[in-house]
């Protein structure tokens, strides 16, 4: 009896090791994964859809990797650095071809490089070809993989991995394995190809705009899919980078369900092209992502151009031309017009004397000169513009010469105004123009004076950008050269409107008071502001050519001043000739010294007042900081911009508004303008600005920016602070 029990008993703890033992292979089985290879900063191991190869001619595998924070790995295109997982198969058996199903990648910005890859967890799906699926299949793999976060390490891990033949093998069944679900979700975030897509790209075409580079993209579909672009990615042959999608609300289509984008390029070569180039275009639309083989067409043919940051959008014709009209009015109070007062002060005065036809006639030239300055303007931008080159409002003054220049003829007329020479006009010019309307020569010297000094006055507004100024100038420096010549006659027509005034009712000009002695000492103080004007130039010019430069420049004028004063004090016609010609030596020196000057370094991160302390001008931070939590102000000055002083002293260092500028959460970002600088033009242009000043605020609650007025406001600037903080304030009070 007590055998049979024993017996008995040894056959069940029999049966339950064997069931024991077949569910431990069942489960090592169904589980098909390789040991993690552990790094400091990763870990990575092989896995397998399938427990067995199920009579299939394909193995779906995963190559899945834990990364610690701020590490990533690269995608099939690593972008401006890295490279992807390389996979070495020798050693494997019964393996044919591998291809990795590569899910939709997150773009990292940082220090102006734009890479693609991954983060977390991830897990690469790759389908592989088993050329006799009657057979077992051996895994032998090596991977060579870059691992990056503030520095890239390479790394390597080796995996052996054996999928046993399936007993039905010609059944085209398989056993899943406990990976196949987790492999699937990421295979589900692989783009889709083929046709009937639920976004798709109509169209691709390449724009050029002087040597600013961009793609303009239609995707359709976008409403009816119940989604909005996250990025676009493009690959291609050529060595070019590619900027984030910029939505363009302005460019027309024939179908409205099309919603177009601008990507800028960087980095393409001066003998490249990208009209005819193939690439392939990879669509992230939240959950959606869509992959097109496309070829590039000429957009700047096709599509027609709008401004990136929409200023013009749904502005007509009409719309355009008034507000040009307004900015050209504006101009006359701007602070950078104020020194131009001194001689509209003295011609006005002047005309409290003269016949009504000559007050008239004289206003009208002296509105004909601004025209024509403007008219000149527009030429010299067009030409710059066909020739490839930057153009801009304001850019003279970034010109050593122009400034110099500039303030030699600001010398003499502060010295014409003290009366020690007179500076006689194209007379015989004047009189052969305006025979039918001049009957003397003192008469012709009037209307070339008057025209000269339109001229002049145009010449220093131009530093400034008057609020409707910059939409206008904006949309007439994007545009075509008809574009650029009938805005820049608007803004001529309303900067001489004072004058047209004058002239239209000459009357007017006798309300002033009678000239007498007191005007004599109006001269000293309207020629003393002149001064002042040059010494105000000289120092944009030490920013331009240096400390010595400037020096050389304003002695050279103050021998040019003295030589002439000398010459004033003394009657004899030698010593005359020989001062006149050690003035005009002077004069010289002036105007040459530039040329034999040493340029600064270029100016860096600066300070206001101790106070406000601004970082070096780096756009391409912006993102990272804002998604940090930062607010980013930027600010884009020059010593020549008058307005950019003004907003700096009214605005920026009052008070309430530096104390918010300062706070810990705020990064000051400034670009200075005052020399050349093709990436400051490209960041304008990137916003349809061509000129200064240009003041920006970003923050959680406002990532695309909130663009400031030209003129700015305390009430303005304390607001767009509070907008761009205002999400990262009501986010983390959520949390």
């Amino acid at each position: 009896m007590l055998r049979h029990l024993i017996t008995r008993l040894a056959f069940l703890i029999a049966i339950c090791l064997s069931s024991i033992g077949a569910s431990s292979v069942a489960l090592a089985a169904s589980d098909m994964a390789t040991d993690w290879v552990d790094e400091d900063f990763a870990s990575v191991r092989l896995i397998s859809a399938q427990t067995e190869t199920g009579g299939k001619q394909t193995l779906r595998l995963g190559l899945e990797y834990e990364l610690q924070p701020d590490w990533k790995i690269y995608w099939r295109s690593a972008g401006d650095a890295g490279f992807p997982p390389q996979l070495d198969w020798t050693g494997s058996e019964n393996v044919g071809d591998a291809n990795i199903l590569w899910p939709a990648p997150h773009r990292f910005s940082i220090f102006g490089l734009e890479t693609f890859g991954y983060k977390d967890h991830i897990i690469l799906p790759i389908d592989v070809a088993i050329p006799d699926p009657a057979q077992p299949v051996a895994i032998r793999l090596d991977v060579d993989y870059l691992v990056c976060s503030d520095i890239c390490i390479p790394a390597n891990a080796s995996f052996d991995l054996d999928i046993p033949a399936s007993a039905s093998a010609g059944a085209g069944t398989s056993i899943a394995s406990n990976h196949a679900h987790q492999i699937e979700k990421f295979v589900s975030k692989v783009p889709l190809r083929g046709t009937g897509l639920p976004i798709e790209v109509t169209s691709i075409s390449s724009i050029n705009q002087g040597e600013t580079h961009s793609l303009r993209l239609g995707v359709r579909g976008l409403d009816d899919a119940g989604v909005d672009i996250d990025d676009i990615l493009i690959e291609s042959d050529l060595r070019a980078g590619f900027g984030l999608p910029e939505p363009q609300t302005t460019a027309t289509g024939s179908n409205e369900d099309v919603q177009y984008f601008d990507l800028t390029v960087m980095g393409l070569a001066e003998d490249q092209t990208l009209k005819d180039q193939p690439v392939t275009v990879t669509v992230i639309a939240g959950p959606l992502s869509v992959e097109q083989n496309l070829v590039v067409g000429d957009g700047n043919a096709a599509i027609s151009t709008a401004s990136s940051a929409g200023a013009t959008a749904g502005m007509s014709f009409a719309m355009i031309g008034l507000f040009a009209l307004l900015g050209g009015l504006i101009l006359n109070v701007m602070p950078c017009v104020l020194p131009v007062l001194s001689i509209k002060i003295m011609s006005a005065l002047k005309a409290r004397e003269q016949d009504i036809n000559r007050v008239r006639i004289g206003f009208l030239a002296s509105a004909a000169g601004i025209i024509t300055s403007f008219w000149l303007i527009a030429a010299v931008l067009v030409g710059i513009k066909l020739a490839g080159g930057t153009i801009g409002w304001g850019i003279q003054f970034q010109q050593p010469l122009f400034l110099t220049v500039m303030t030699i003829i600001l010398a003499l007329f502060a010295l014409n105004m003290w009366g020690l020479f007179e500076i006689s006009g194209p007379d015989q010019l004047g009189n052969a123009a305006n025979d039918a309307i001049t009957r003397s020569e003192s008469h012709g010297h009037h209307i070339s004076s008057n025209f000269l000094t339109g001229m002049f006055a145009t010449l220093l507004a131009t530093p400034c950008s008057a609020p409707f100024l910059g939409t206008a100038v904006g949309f007439a420096l994007a545009g075509s050269v008809f574009d650029i010549f009938w805005i820049f006659t608007l803004l001529g027509i309303g900067l001489a409107l004072p004058y047209f005034a004058i002239a239209i009712q000459p009357r007017v000009a006798h309300i002033l008071p009678k000239p007498g002695r007191w005007m004599n000492g109006v001269k000293v103080v309207l020629g003393l502001a002149l001064i002042g004007t040059a010494i105000w130039l000289l120092g944009i010019l030490s920013v331009q050519i240096g400390m010595g430069g400037a020096i050389a420049v304003g002695l050279g004028l103050i021998l040019g001043c003295v030589f002439i004063w000398a010459r004033k004090r003394t009657s004899n016609l030698r010593p005359r000739f020989a001062f006149t010609s050690l003035a005009v030596l002077g004069f010289l020196v002036a105007l040459f010294a530039p040329g034999f000057s040493q340029p600064p370094s270029s100016p860096s991160a600066s300070s206001d007042n101790g106070t406000l302390v601004w970082q070096a001008f780096a756009p391409e931070t912006i993102d990272r900081l804002v998604a940090d939590g930062k607010t980013v102000v930027i600010d884009v000055t020059a010593e020549w911009c008058v307005t950019c002083q003004v907003n700096k002293k009214l605005v920026l260092e009052k008070s309430d508004v530096r104390n918010a500028l300062m706070q810990d959460d705020v990064v000051l970002m400034q670009a200075d303008w005052t020399r050349p600088d093709q990436k400051i033009a490209d960041y304008l242009a990137s916003y349809g600005r061509f000129g200064i000043p240009f003041n920006a605020v970003f923050g959680p609650g406002a990532p695309d920016g909130i663009l400031l007025s030209e003129l700015l406001g305390v009430d303005e600037v304390l607001g767009a602070l509070e907008d761009a903080n205002g999400s990262a304030s009501l986010a983390s009070s959520v949390q």
